[in-house]
């Protein structure tokens, strides 16, 4: 529907054009009906066209001539405008495509390279490079790509160094097409990778008012670098500027939740003497949760619970941990202090009922069988075995054999038998 509408939009022009060109002809076609009628007429009606003025015969000639000839310039500049106009729609409908895909890339290092290899689609341009300010305030080329790419990543550029400095100064775009005889252009990348520089195209990456780096492309393939060029690159700046914010933005706030991840796992580790006791426990919870074939949103929940499983201890007095009646409370305080975080509230009903028995003679809500998460069922299992293990344990560890023979002992009363039999697959 959308190549009819085009084709429609485009006859239209030419039907324009055409109009116009006649309406335009209209007194040099009055004068050739003047001229034909005062002096043709009669002379052809008598049969003898030899009295007829030679001026007069060269004017009608003339004016036929310039009518024929103003249609076919007319026509082939129509054409051209046309086929122009068509190349510039398909660059637009690339661009837009080309933004929903930065929108959609997670990972900034993939992101950087689809701008690079748009950018020079778009504008046949041999080579490019991408740079951006880094915490520290220093721009650093992060990707180079094209023919005879110069390889210079993380090289940082100095203040007032080449032309990509300058229009990171300024904030404007610039187009150069003939280097030489610019003085802003710095010749000792060329002389650094062998990469001979004509023609250059540059233009800011800006969000949110704050330049946050430059894109700059060399050499263009065919002919020279346009305004059209320069606006359409323009276009996908903005674009590009915006998604690469997003995503530092994204990257900032997934290190600090690692951190935060970090921080939690080794006060509950320290307050617990259990040193890397929640890390083990997610580690063979996530075995046996592989065994069972969970999805990979299954097992992200129950890493999560695995992690902070014990996390409810944090709010039980120190002086109180050693009594059996407050420490059957840290499920429950520690589904309390999960369940409100976004990021982890998906866990909060794992560790909730991570110590219900399958015979159903568990803590806190005495829940058996299928009543129990199947997740805090792998937990339950995953746990102990490492109580039964750790060398830091409140009882003498066992071997792996015996802990394993323990846990299967226990099968069918304290555990559920399936989870048993995955962890019993997977870790032997």
């Amino acid at each position: 529907m959308q190549g009819l509408e085009g084709r429609d939009f485009f006859d239209n022009i030419r039907r324009s054009v055409k109009i116009s060109y006649f309406v335009a002809s209209i007194i040099p076609l009055s004068l050739l009906v003047y001229f034909s009628i005062k002096y043709v007429y009669p002379s052809v009606s008598v049969g003898d066209i030899s009295n007829m003025p030679l001026n007069i015969i060269i004017v009608l000639v003339l004016a036929v001539f310039m009518s024929v000839l103003g249609l076919i310039l007319t026509t082939k500049a129509t054409n051209s405008s046309i086929e122009s106009a068509r190349d510039l729609n398909a660059r637009l409908k690339s661009l837009f495509e080309i933004t929903k895909q930065f929108r959609e890339t997670l990972h900034l290092d993939v992101l950087l390279k689809k701008i690079m290899e748009s950018a020079m689609g778009l504008t046949s341009a041999e080579s490019g490079s991408l740079l951006l300010y880094d915490e520290q305030g220093n721009l650093k080329f992060q990707v180079n790509t094209g023919i005879n790419s110069p390889t210079i990543n993380n090289r940082i550029l100095k203040a007032g160094e080449g032309i990509a400095s300058w229009v990171v100064e300024t904030g404007q775009p610039v187009i150069i097409n003939d280097v030489s005889q610019d003085k802003r252009f710095n010749q000792e990348f060329d002389n650094e990778t062998g990469f001979k520089t004509r023609s250059v195209m540059c233009v800011p990456l800006i969000h949110s008012n704050e330049i946050i780096g430059v894109i700059e492309l060399r050499n263009k393939k065919q002919g020279i670098f346009t305004k059209q060029d320069k606006a359409l690159l323009h276009s996908l700046a903005d674009q590009a500027s915006i998604s690469i914010a997003q995503n530092r933005s994204n990257e900032r706030q997934h290190s600090d939740f690692i951190h935060i991840t970090e921080i939690l796992v080794g006060a509950q580790d320290y307050m617990e003497n259990k040193k890397g006791h929640g890390r083990r426990v997610a580690n063979y919870a996530n075995l046996i949760g592989k065994q069972l074939k969970l999805s990979d949103i299954a097992l992200r929940k129950l890493y999560y619970a695995c992690l902070f499983h014990d996390i409810g201890m944090l709010k039980i007095d120190i002086t109180e941990r050693g009594k059996r009646e407050k420490v059957l409370h840290h499920p429950k305080l520690g589904y309390d202090l999960i369940r409100p975080v976004s990021l982890w509230n998906d866990s909060a009903d794992i560790i909730l009922h991570h110590h219900e028995r399958y015979d159903g003679d568990g803590y806190p809500a005495a829940k058996k069988k299928d009543e129990i998460p199947l997740g805090s069922r792998i937990l339950f299992v995953a746990d102990t075995f490492d109580v039964l293990t750790d060398k830091d344990s409140y009882r003498k560890p066992l071997d792996y054999e015996a802990a394993i023979a323990e846990i299967d002992a226990n099968s069918g009363t304290q555990f559920d038998p399936l989870v048993v039999q995955a962890f019993k697959s997977a870790i032997t």
